[in-house]
């Protein structure tokens, strides 16, 4: 049960959708319209009720995934055919928004539009090298790990001095969650990353990046953007074993390097 495509991926949208009618009912009844200030709702109630519910339960669920520094392909599989479409249109859409941002943005917003093309290369790349039976490796999945920072900037910065956190609260934290399933992913192709704390991270990062297309209704870009980045965590987050394979013992450090030198 706990493998299966519902309980890795569709209970992720399901909360996804759920979050974002909670979102959206708060964002129209509770804020003041004329000075902007939050306001008692019991929508936005639910909703901080709701993820913190959801926090806990995935915490309590990725104590069930074996901890430890992992490899990529012992825990996650290549993807296969029916990952693709999925993983080519985030991709795609991840560009597309970055793009639709450019017009009136700054210096932020140019680098994240380069970030944006070299993670859709990239991802594209990883997939097609695994697929091909390649040994995975990092340096795809870096433009990913830049693009999530240059995003979190991107949302957090012209937020910094609003002194109302519950009107932006929900997509710095779903950027800041993606920016960590991604670390957690590209640490996986080094062993240097762990699966349980990319699943939690990636959990989380998926609903909470749904339910922040509510707060974008200006912004198309940004819609996008949080759609693809949900799309694309899915396709990793679907691709994982039904049972972890062992990881192999680190070849020990050879007895001449560790020998102390010979005293006179």
């Amino acid at each position: 049960m706990k493998n299966s495509p519902y309980f890795k991926s569709v209970r992720l949208w399901v909360q996804g959708l759920l979050l974002l009618s909670l979102r959206w009912a708060e964002l129209k009844t509770g804020f003041d319209p004329d000075t902007g200030l939050s306001r008692h709702s019991v929508p936005g109630i639910l909703l901080a009720a709701a993820i913190l519910f959801c926090a806990a339960a995935e915490l309590y669920l990725c104590f069930g995934i074996p901890g430890g520094k992992r490899t990529y392909l012992n825990c996650l599989e290549p993807m296969g055919r029916s990952h693709l479409l999925p993983m080519a249109a985030g991709s795609l859409l991840l560009c597309a928004g970055a793009a639709l941002l450019l017009p009136g943005g700054g210096v932020l917003t140019a680098a994240m539009l380069a970030a944006a093309a070299a993670t859709a290369a990239g991802l594209i790349l990883f997939v097609k090298l695994l697929r091909e039976g390649a040994a995975p490796k990092a340096f795809p999945l870096l433009p990913a790990m830049i693009f999530s920072v240059l995003f979190l900037l991107a949302v957090y910065l012209p937020e910094e001095s609003n002194p109302v956190l519950a009107r932006y609260y929900l997509p710095v934290l779903a950027a800041s969650l993606a920016a960590c399933a991604f670390y957690q992913l590209a640490g996986l192709t080094c062993r240097e990353g762990s699966l349980r704390w990319f699943v939690f991270w990636g959990d989380l990062a998926v609903p909470l990046c749904l339910a922040s297309m509510a707060d974008c209704t200006e912004s198309l870009g940004q819609v996008l953007i949080y759609f693809s980045l949900a799309l694309v965590l899915t396709q990793f987050l679907l691709t994982r074993r039904t049972e972890v394979l062992p990881e192999p013992e680190k070849a020990p450090a050879d007895a001449a390097d560790e020998a102390e030198p010979a005293q006179d």
